[in-house]
């Protein structure tokens, strides 16, 4: 006997969906996959050095019984964003979601800093965003929808002790963000942004032991995030559910001043 519920209500956030996030190797890049993954999406994943790292991404996403696309690059490289999400596209038909997570940071003091160490970081962090987006919206244009989400950083809006390079780099990333999505709006594709705190895992390790202090002794909850947690907001501004956040830079450090 029918009781009049939906099958679409037992069905994931991100049925049928075809996800590419970069960085899917450690930190909160497995931990989004993990999430996009579970919420019912064929996950397609970069990484760059760390084989061992892919393998726990890879099988974290078999598990959930989806596809999986397990992408070895060097995204600094020009080319590179064509050829992953051409990879996407060959494997898939399309796709439907791009996650820039991958980056990349220093605890190298401003006075310190080379312009070879500016160039190579924003290489990643920036340009490589820049050149996924271009690739992606081809298809996401055409098809008249698609979500994009680049992970951030408080670092990139509030004055926080860290890597003034890093900073700039998630400042530009903000502003990227924010333009591209009135850009593309009309066309069905909506763009935001994920302003993270520390997580466990990633880039945790290049901030200063008594900066985490001061960041947990800030923070409401009185803790570092967790990387699904992250993945959690990200699964729902890729899905259809979102219907109406554009453009935006959504702060994720449990409520903290610092």
């Amino acid at each position: 006997m029918s009781i009049g519920i939906s099958e679409n209500r037992f069905k994931g956030l991100l049925t049928g969906k075809r996800i590419l996030v970069t960085g899917g190797s450690g930190g909160i890049g497995k931990g989004i996959c993990e999430v996009l993954a579970r919420e019912g999406a064929q996950v397609a994943f970069t990484w760059n050095g760390n084989s061992t790292n892919a393998a726990a991404t890879e099988s974290l996403i078999l598990q959930q019984g989806n596809e999986c696309l397990s992408l070895q690059e060097d995204l600094r490289e020009g080319a590179a964003a064509e050829r992953v999400v051409k990879a996407v596209e060959d494997k898939w038909g399309g796709i439907d979601g791009l996650v820039n997570n991958a980056a990349v940071s220093e605890a190298i003091p401003f006075v310190l800093i080379e312009d070879t160490d500016i160039a190579d970081l924003m290489e990643l962090n920036f340009f490589a965003t820049f050149r996924l987006c271009k690739a992606a919206l081809r298809r996401m244009i055409r098809q008249k929808n698609g979500r994009i989400v680049n992970i951030s950083s408080i670092a990139g809006t509030r004055t926080i002790p860290g890597p003034v390079h890093y900073a700039a780099s998630k400042g530009a990333l903000e502003g990227l963000t924010r333009s591209l999505a009135h850009e593309v709006g009309p066309y069905g594709v909506l763009v935001n942004a994920v302003a993270a705190g520390i997580f466990e895992g990633g880039l945790r390790s290049t901030i200063p032991e008594h900066h985490q202090k001061r960041y947990v002794d800030a923070c409401s909850l009185s803790r570092i995030g967790q990387p699904t947690e992250c993945g959690e907001l990200v699964a729902w501004l890729l899905s259809d559910r979102n219907t109406y956040m554009n453009g935006n830079v959504l702060f994720l450090e449990g409520g903290t001043l610092a």
